[in-house]
């Protein structure tokens, strides 16, 4: 009739269950998720992007001319990806192609060319003022996309238009001093904490949480002391004899609410039965301030039964 594990206890290896199944999932997929390969996004269609550095420069400068492209792998054969250009009036003075993983599944292509120009078609026009530029506007290329399925996809990479300055001002030019134009290299970037340290503080942070988390839910549930399975009551037994049992039982296993409703019961059984005293003792310990303890309904229980109460 005794249950040997209340729902508390249950619901106590459960969370510790899950807690374990979340700390191994974190632990397995936390490399990927902290350096970017996790997840499963991949672009339907092909992103294409393609820039100029600098937008503006002298006359002479190297620029650099980029153009990316983000593709489905499952799609899109990104190692024979082609890019046809010309960047006429401007020269190749080196290029370079390269592959990587992109976010979630999706790969990134990305060409690269240093360009320079020191025909006369880049030559400023200005007549030596200073903000006069000449804007040259660079070609269409065209990309060859061979998809998984058989044939491939074109499309055009649209070079923004670059403006090429004079090195030289008017006063140089009148007084035949060219003068070049420092430039400033960009600071080396640094971190206060590195994004790898950072990364793997926050990942046992998140470890630590998850434990706490489970330990504050286990403590909350395991207070639910009701049995998993509800008491059998034999047939045969009287509805005062009913509640007693019912009543011990509750206070057995510390049950104090359900202890409370079973004196309570008993009480309402023995008014029936004319047992008025009997009944307002049953009262008086269902209502009492600490709760019907063990002890005390056993006593209750012997005095009713001694006095022949069925």
């Amino acid at each position: 009739m005794t249950a040997l594990r209340t729902r508390g206890e249950f619901a106590a290896v459960a969370v510790a269950v899950l807690a374990a199944l979340a700390l191994l999932i974190l632990t397995f997929f936390a490399h990927r998720w902290w350096t970017g390969e996790g997840g499963s996004y991949a672009p339907p269609r092909a992103i294409v992007s393609a820039n100029v550095t600098p937008a503006r420069s002298l006359f002479g400068e190297v620029l650099t001319a980029r153009a990316r492209f983000v593709v489905d792998p499952a799609r899109v054969d990104a190692k024979r990806i082609q890019l046809a250009t010309t960047f006429k009036p401007y020269g190749v003075r080196r290029e370079s192609h390269h592959v990587s993983d992109g976010p979630g599944r999706a790969v990134v292509v990305d060409f690269a060319y240093e360009l320079q120009c020191t025909s006369r078609e880049c030559l400023p026009r200005g007549g030596g003022r200073p903000a006069a530029a000449e804007v040259v506007q660079l070609r269409p290329g065209t990309a060859t996309l061979p998809q998984r399925g058989g044939g491939s996809v074109r499309r055009a990479v649209v070079w923004p238009a670059v403006a090429v300055q004079s090195r030289l001002t008017a006063d140089e030019i009148g007084l035949s001093t060219p003068k070049a134009r420092a430039t400033a290299a960009p600071a080396a970037v640094t971190w206060r904490v590195p994004p790898g340290r950072l990364a793997e503080l926050s990942f046992a942070a998140a470890l630590l949480l998850t434990l706490a988390a489970a330990w504050l839910l286990t403590t909350v549930v395991r207070r639910n002391l009701h049995l998993v399975r509800t008491p059998r009551i034999p047939a045969h037994l009287t509805p005062v004899d009913r509640a007693l049992v019912l009543a011990q039982h509750a206070a057995k296993n510390g049950e104090v609410d359900e202890s409370r409703k079973a004196l309570q019961r008993l009480a309402i059984e023995l008014r029936r039965q004319q047992e008025e005293s009997q009944a307002k003792a049953a009262e008086r310990l269902a209502w009492s301030a600490p709760g019907p303890s063990r002890t005390t309904v056993d006593e209750l229980a012997h005095s009713v039964r001694s006095n022949g109460a069925r």
